[in-house]
């Protein structure tokens, strides 16, 4: 699995202040200074891993984060070929009931467009949905330079012909951004395009959008959010890409994929305050990781496996605010057994602290308690 990141932003990344309260700023690019932990910051969600079977277009990772007021998403990705076609983020909010788990949805009633908005698709997801957000690109390089959004909520009674979809306007594919006045929850959008197109070269562009917390019934402290993200074909088939990736998926999903028949979580959790809680494959298994003695002492530490192959490992400590106040490993690491000392805890005041384990697309989540 390849960085996600060139060496120059990592470093610029490693060096930027987790005690700013910087607030996002929408404009399809994501920013070194915007990624980190806590409250106005992206963490890293997830990078798809698999086979993009449209050869060099896609998805690349997915970020989230919050402020007080509202949830913000980068969807780093260069979906652009020679027609339309688009990015789906479903979401899964703690206060609202939607469509149920293992429920085919039943998409949105706008007859527009030849009835063939990817929201209408139909897919079968593995979590509760209670919205799905759409972002329909121009082809690459064309003219209209345009994107064009809309929004379907299943956690309201559907009319006669079913769910409606919600506009959020339209824009252009320069990062400018895009709300729509007749958007009742005043969500705001950006896509930047990629300089040549493509995916593999692309690290920092894509489609971003802020909406409200307030307009999904609200997120506190502690919260869970469930979400995927999908690249759809010419509003018709599902790509290999969606998030989490899917490491044996060479080729299209097609319509109206059943994703309850993949093994395995095919969604992310994002805790508010805390971040990514799981991924699809279930890290545990895969990474056979433990801390022991816990609480700390001074012989703890920290066992797991990378598996399969060399990956990127990183191990991170934060406190029960969610602020990072150690990194412990941040290298590649060779297929196989390994272990760190958890002993520069005891430098750290007394209290509960969760240990994170990253190892390529797994994570592993440990609580230790400092006495």
């Amino acid at each position: 699995m390849k960085n996600l990141f060139t060496l120059p932003l990592m470093a610029a990344l490693a060096t930027a202040s987790l005690g700013a309260q910087a607030q996002f700023t929408v404009d399809g690019t994501l920013a070194a200074t915007e990624v980190g932990t806590g409250t106005g910051k992206y963490q890293l969600v997830g990078t798809f891993a698999g086979t993009h079977s449209k050869p060099d277009r896609g998805l690349k990772a997915l970020y989230v984060g919050t402020t007080a007021t509202t949830l913000n998403v980068m969807i780093v990705a260069s979906p652009e070929i020679n027609e339309y076609n688009s990015m789906v983020f479903y979401l899964d909010v703690p206060n609202k009931t939607g469509i149920a788990a293992n429920t085919q949805l039943p998409g949105s009633s706008n007859s527009g467009n030849g009835g063939r908005e990817s929201l209408r698709q139909r897919p079968t997801l593995d979590m509760p949905v209670d919205y799905g957000f759409r972002l329909t690109t121009s082809p690459f390089l064309d003219a209209n330079n345009a994107i064009y959004l809309s929004r379907v909520d299943y956690t309201v009674t559907p009319g006669a012909n079913g769910y409606d979809e919600i506009g959020m306007g339209a824009g252009r594919k320069d990062g400018t951004l895009t709300t729509d006045a007749n958007d009742p929850a005043g969500a705001k959008t950006a896509f930047q395009t990629s300089a040549t197109g493509s995916v593999a070269a692309n690290t920092t562009t894509g489609w971003e959008f802020e909406i409200p917390l307030a307009a999904l019934g609200g997120a506190a402290a502690g919260s869970n959010l469930n979400m995927m993200v999908a690249y759809i074909d010419d509003f018709k088939s599902f790509n290999s890409d969606v998030l989490p990736s899917i490491a044996t998926q060479t080729t299209a999903l097609g319509i109206d994929p059943n994703f309850t028949t993949i093994p395995g979580k095919q969604f992310y959790t994002y805790q508010v305050g805390t971040g990514v809680l799981a991924t699809r494959t279930g890290s545990a298994p895969a990474l056979q990781a433990a801390a022991y003695p816990n609480p700390l002492a001074a012989t703890s530490r920290l066992a797991y496996t990378v598996p399969t192959s060399a990956q990127p490992v990183t191990v991170e400590v934060y406190n029960s605010l969610g602020q990072k106040a150690l990194s412990l490993v941040n290298a590649t690491q060779a297929a196989g057994r390994h272990d760190v000392a958890l002993a520069p805890l005891h430098g750290l005041a007394a209290g509960s602290y969760l240990v994170t384990l990253r190892v390529g697309q797994y994570l592993s989540r440990h609580r230790v308690v400092v006495e």
